[in-house]
């Protein structure tokens, strides 16, 4: 590994320097008074809320006010469709059970230990799922818990993430799974709801039936998030390393790190925090 790394930010960052900020508030449209002003105002809305009790929590607010750049309307309806989908999932849940040995063999969530240079998270989602032995609804289960861990992180809220998406192994049983009202199901759970700030979808070791499963679930992507897919041919990972730098990715897309040195979120938040 050369020095470069010395320029990244660990993973587990939680404040940026005064240059960084300066790039990303603005982005965000993010100001003291803004800020103050926009926490004011849900707070007030919130808590007329009669059929829901919802956390006024500080750093919960802003999460949904970052995603939304300050947009109170924007994030109130957020709030909404996120504790509105917490039942959903509670109810389409209800009748998975996995022991502690079962979640843990399910080992495809990984972060980097560096961060880009614009601070966002590199998260991978490494391929090999058995869906012979998995179900699809018990690898979006470990999912749904594990993501929004993220965003208590307030760099992460600012900065966001990038996901890798490993399509290793990837069958016809695993097409299977991921029928249409399943992905639908998950992709709502996930990009209408969480505060999260997705910065890029990149799809590598995608096989040729990968074309049937993009089909499928294309439709019910926003056309923002439709723009930030990237599919990566097999070209020796030149098109990945010009999206994300090999200083930052293991040796298994090409990077110079150990895949050794990967992080698993149960290992990071603890499978029985989750």
């Amino acid at each position: 590994m050369n020095d470069r790394r010395n320029t990244y930010l660990p993973y587990d960052a939680t404040e940026l320097d005064e240059s960084s900020l300066k790039a990303v508030l603005p982005e965000l449209g993010e100001t003291e008074e803004t800020k103050a002003k926009c926490l004011r105002i849900l707070r007030m809305e919130l808590e007329g809320w009669t059929d829901i009790e919802p956390c006024l929590d500080e750093q919960f607010l802003l999460a949904f006010l970052r995603v939304s750049k300050f947009n109170p309307s924007k994030a109130l309806q957020r709030i909404r469709n996120y504790y509105q989908q917490q039942e959903k999932l509670v109810d389409g849940f209800r009748k998975i059970s996995m022991s502690y040995q079962k979640a843990r063999s399910l080992k495809h969530i990984f972060v980097s230990p560096y961060r880009l240079e614009n601070n966002s998270l590199v998260i991978m989602g490494c391929g090999g799922i058995d869906y012979n032995i998995h179900s699809l609804e018990e690898r979006f289960y470990l999912e749904s818990l594990a993501i929004p861990m993220f965003m208590e992180n307030t760099v992460n809220q600012m900065c966001g993430l990038n996901l890798i998406i490993d399509y290793t192994g990837f069958n016809f049983r695993g097409l299977r799974e991921h029928t249409p009202w399943k992905l639908k199901w998950f992709m709502d759970a996930t990009l209408n709801t969480l505060p999260i700030r997705f910065k890029g979808f990149h799809v590598v070791n995608a096989p040729s039936l990968f074309s049937s499963l993009y089909n499928i679930g294309c439709p019910f992507l926003p056309k923002k998030i439709r723009e930030r897919v990237f599919v990566h041919p097999n070209d020796g990972w030149k098109s990945l390393h010009f999206q994300i730098p090999a200083d930052v990715l293991p040796e298994k897309y090409g990077g110079k790190l150990k895949d050794s040195s990967m992080l698993g979120c149960i290992d990071i938040f603890g499978l029985e925090n989750l």
